[in-house]
């Protein structure tokens, strides 16, 4: 939905903006003036058309049409780039966010070696044993990687553990995907395991470890 979706946020400033009441009906407005307001916004078409387009921005996919004309007019007018509130329904997507997190800790963690789904839930799970205060404490085991571990949990927790079968699922359902210039990618199969590798794209192109 953040790339089929206008951003747009009204802020009132009270606690209970149900309650507001308004000495006007935007809604009766528009109704009212709806001659005068369609003319008024096909007349900018038709200024922004015979004008040639100028500046016309770069198209956004699935959606050129309403880019080359609408948004068009609305820069060419002035106003901003309403493209520009993808970013931060990008920002807000927990989806987005949670995917991006696994994919820098797994960069932090392992890099771009070629490794099983087992692989990734032994990097994420390895503890460390730290001596513990006092006299008579015992050593505390922690995780060396918490932050790598809890990504995994969002996706593929099962009961306080990481389900190797749903981070396989997960992996194979976001493949090939860029999200901040890295992606997952399959690798070679060994011994009937697949193995993942995680790939940083230079520019274009995709850089492999060596």
């Amino acid at each position: 939905m953040t790339r089929r979706a206008l951003f747009c946020q009204l802020d009132p400033q009270v606690e209970r903006p149900e309650l507001r009441r308004f000495d006007t009906n935007p809604l009766r407005e528009a109704q009212r003036h709806r001659s005068s307001l369609v003319t008024a916004a096909l007349t900018i078409l038709r200024a922004y058309h015979i004008a040639g387009q100028p500046d016309a921005p770069a198209p956004l996919g699935s959606y050129e049409a309403w880019s080359n004309r609408v948004r068009g007019s609305l820069i060419w007018l002035g106003e901003a780039d309403p493209v520009l509130t993808l970013d931060t329904a990008r920002e807000l997507d927990p989806r987005l966010e949670a995917s991006f997190s696994i994919l820098s800790q797994w960069q932090s963690a392992i890099g771009q070696e070629a490794v099983s789904v087992r692989d990734v839930i032994d990097q994420a799970t390895q503890q460390i044993t730290s001596k513990g205060q006092g006299f008579a404490s015992s050593p505390r085991h922690e995780f060396s990687r918490p932050d790598f571990r809890e990504a995994l949990l969002v996706i593929a927790g099962d009961g306080g553990a990481i389900n190797s079968k749903r981070l396989g699922k997960w992996l194979a359902a976001h493949q090939n995907r860029v999200i901040q210039g890295l992606s997952i990618q399959r690798d070679s199969i060994s011994a009937g395991v697949q193995r993942w590798r995680l790939i940083q794209q230079e520019g274009h192109q995709y850089v492999r470890a060596a």
